[in-house]
């Protein structure tokens, strides 16, 4: 059963106010989004707990949505 998950802009702010991390601002989405990070990390060989792992994460999504604005 998916989670009630908070707004996407709600969310944002309490992330860019310092008062979720990073892991929390990926993992608090949706239950899908969680799954492609924990995927990300495992084939990275990151720790999915690690802020620097988050960043990376987000970054990396960044770069898809990019991407496909460019194509």
């Amino acid at each position: 059963m998916e989670k009630n998950y908070p707004d996407y802009d709600d969310l944002r702010e309490q992330y860019e106010e310092g008062n979720i991390s990073a892991v929390d601002f990926v993992t608090q989405q949706s239950d899908e989004l969680t799954e492609d990070y924990e995927r990300y990390c495992k084939e990275k060989l990151l720790d999915p707990n690690s802020e620097a792992s988050a960043q990376a994460f987000m970054a990396y999504r960044d770069e898809l949505f990019e991407e496909s604005l460019s194509n």
